[in-house]
């Protein structure tokens, strides 16, 4: 199994270094084929040295919507596991690796990592607000190319339409509170 996690620096903003630095604490805690990728299309001059300072690959994009930088990272990415941790997420290296293996054996197509266990009227101000419902996303590389990847004209949407468009093709999806 070979795990690529995605960042977006604009989506992470001035958290990037901080999520960065987390992330390869959480990569050194876990075994086995990991890489980290950081989709910029903001083109600062500091990031190539950031990126390498903590072990990550820039995939540089032009300025377009998040569904498209994100889809140019993971053309990019080798894994077999793909995840998107939020800009505020604590992720631990034991839900990663269990949710991993989750969509590896094929038990799961996605596993998502939830906030918390929100009520319908949170769930829909999220979705009314653009929001993403989910801190994390792991989803199959397989699974992400049969449903054509995010759509490339949505920026905020581009997550919880990823997931709408998993749940219309029955994917097995896991919804995991934090």
């Amino acid at each position: 199994m070979y795990l690529s996690l995605i960042l977006d620096v604009r989506t992470a903003g001035s958290r990037l270094p901080r999520q960065l630095h987390a992330l390869q604490r959480l990569l050194r805690s876990l075994a086995g084929s990991i890489e980290l990728l950081v989709a910029d299309d903001t083109g600062d001059s500091r990031l190539p040295q950031l990126a390498q300072r903590f072990g990550a690959r820039l995939c540089p994009c032009e300025g377009t919507p998040l569904g498209d930088r994100l889809n140019a990272a993971v053309a990019r990415s080798q894994g077999d596991v793909l995840v998107f941790p939020g800009p505020d997420t604590r992720l631990s290296s034991q839900w990663l690796q269990q949710a991993a293996e989750r969509i590896a054996r094929q038990q799961r197509d996605a596993v998502v990592l939830t906030p918390s266990r929100p009520g319908r009227l949170a769930r829909l101000r999220r979705r009314l607000q653009g929001q993403s419902p989910a801190d994390v996303l792991c989803v199959s590389r397989i699974w992400f190319e049969r449903i054509g990847g995010f759509d490339p004209a949505l920026d905020l949407e581009a997550l919880p339409n990823l997931l709408d468009r998993l749940r219309a093709c029955q994917a097995r999806i896991e919804m995991s509170p934090n």
